[in-house]
């Protein structure tokens, strides 16, 4: 009797895993932007094109990649300690590359920020090779339109 517990335990579970929907820039609630206006990263009005959670059950208040029409960033937030980096497109990237890992099963892939004052962060994407390089062109296509403004 333990091991149909057990076993409906998982099964349970996969089903919900199954059906829970990514959280994308598609399905992103007002109180979730919210939260991240009040992170610091997110302008009123500005616009999100493109989003990803990697947390477990897309928890965006735990974490969040995410390109706008302004700027790139990521945030992660455990155990109250929150890492938190944003860059705009304009005037603070110096270049942008990209390291795609959806083949491995226990690493993301990431576009890394190169800012001009010498710092970098990287911007995580654990999703398919078409996501990842989705997300990287975005970023490189805002990046070079911004710089042209300038």
């Amino acid at each position: 009797m333990k091991h149909i517990h057990i076993l409906f335990w998982f099964i349970s579970i996969g089903i919900f895993s199954a059906c829970a929907e990514d959280k994308t820039e598609n399905n992103l609630e007002t109180g979730e932007r919210t939260f991240i206006e009040e992170l610091g990263i997110l302008d009123p009005g500005e616009e999100m094109e493109m989003f990803e959670c990697n947390s477990g059950f897309d928890d965006v208040t735990k974490s969040g990649n995410f390109i706008t029409n302004r700027r790139i960033a990521s945030y992660w937030i455990e155990d109250g300690k929150k890492e938190i980096h944003s860059a705009l497109f304009g005037n603070e990237i110096d270049s942008l590359s990209q390291t795609d890992n959806h083949t491995k099963l226990t690493y993301a892939s990431f576009v890394t920020v190169y800012k001009t004052d010498g710092s970098s962060f990287n911007v995580y994407i654990d999703k398919d090779s078409t996501r990842v390089h989705d997300f990287f062109n975005k970023a490189q296509t805002n990046w070079e339109s911004k710089r042209k403004n300038n």
